[in-house]
């Protein structure tokens, strides 16, 4: 088990409010669309209706070629599902420095997306020797669950659970490690688990995410477990807050799925982080972590 860290609450909140502008530029939403979830929620991904149909949309990149031929829709995709939306459809937009190196790329974006069920409907490639190779993609996916599920809306005496491993190895190893999750996660919503909240702990570690998601709740959280090697690295597993009368169930549906599931504590009222009875955050930090989100609550 990793150390408890020493928190750098600056440079946390620093990677937390790196998008604000965009959410401040793109606040006013015209009365025609019916936004679920979008810029002030500043959620995992974008939830719309459209003619009775509810939507969920996420877009990822640009990512260096390197790095997104192997995880670009896998990451896209993670942040459909744990929205509540099952993946349909992706668009890929690819720049390369040739025609050979875009279409290795491009394979690769479709291993990650035939492993994961979705299929690759269009996108933009261009390829110069002037142009710096990186990958963008967009997945669009269907709403399962009967409400989006937002990542900050936990509530106190939730069980905080970690679901998942690390998203890491080549492109086969991270579609089967996303997929194992993905499959548990959809049958969490399928088989009526209460979710009150859920985040892809994607930049920013476990701590970084799960400060984002506390102080939109405006919630604390006492952590008793942590089987991860870093606190702050990036991981692709899913932190989802369950009721404790459903934590059995879940575990349950996880096992049979092949998924590692761990609860790693519990959500609290007191505005604090704890790792047993070490204060990782104190209430004045979360405090701080509470004026500093600008976030408007779904709904």
């Amino acid at each position: 088990m990793s150390e408890v860290p020493e928190v750098d609450l600056e440079r946390l909140l620093e990677h937390i409010e790196e998008t604000n502008f965009c959410r401040r530029l793109f606040r006013e939403v015209p009365e025609e669309w019916n936004v679920i979830l979008g810029p002030l929620q500043g959620d995992d991904a974008t939830v719309i209706e459209v003619d009775g149909e509810r939507l969920v949309i996420n877009m990822e990149g640009p990512y260096p070629a390197k790095i997104g031929r192997k995880t670009a829709i896998i990451h896209s995709a993670a942040d459909v599902v744990v929205t509540g939306g099952e993946p349909l459809v992706a668009f890929d937009s690819v720049q390369a420095e040739d025609e050979e190196q875009a279409e290795e790329i491009l394979e690769d974006l479709r291993k990650q997306a035939e492993g994961l069920g979705i299929q690759i409907l269009g996108g933009n490639t261009q390829s110069h020797p002037e142009l710096v190779p990186c990958v963008s993609v967009a997945v669009v996916g269907r709403l399962i669950s009967k409400e989006p599920i937002p990542d900050g809306t936990a509530r106190p005496g939730d069980k905080l659970v970690f679901l998942g491993e690390p998203v890491r190895g080549e492109v086969g190893e991270r579609v089967r490690r996303a997929k194992v999750k993905f499959n548990a996660f959809l049958r969490f919503i399928r088989e009526g688990i209460d979710i009150s909240a859920a985040k892809d702990a994607s930049r920013g570690g476990i701590l970084g995410n799960l400060l984002e998601m506390l102080g939109k709740a405006r919630k604390g959280a006492v952590l008793r477990s942590m089987p991860y090697s870093t606190w702050t690295g990036y991981l692709g597993i899913f932190m989802v807050c369950i009721h404790p009368d459903d934590v059995e169930r879940a575990a349950e549906i996880a096992f049979e799925e092949n998924c590692p599931f761990t609860v790693a504590g519990e959500i609290i009222e007191e505005p604090c982080v704890r790792f047993g009875d070490r204060e990782i955050v104190s209430r004045d930090e979360m405090i701080e972590v509470f004026k500093r989100l600008p976030y408007k609550p779904p709904g």
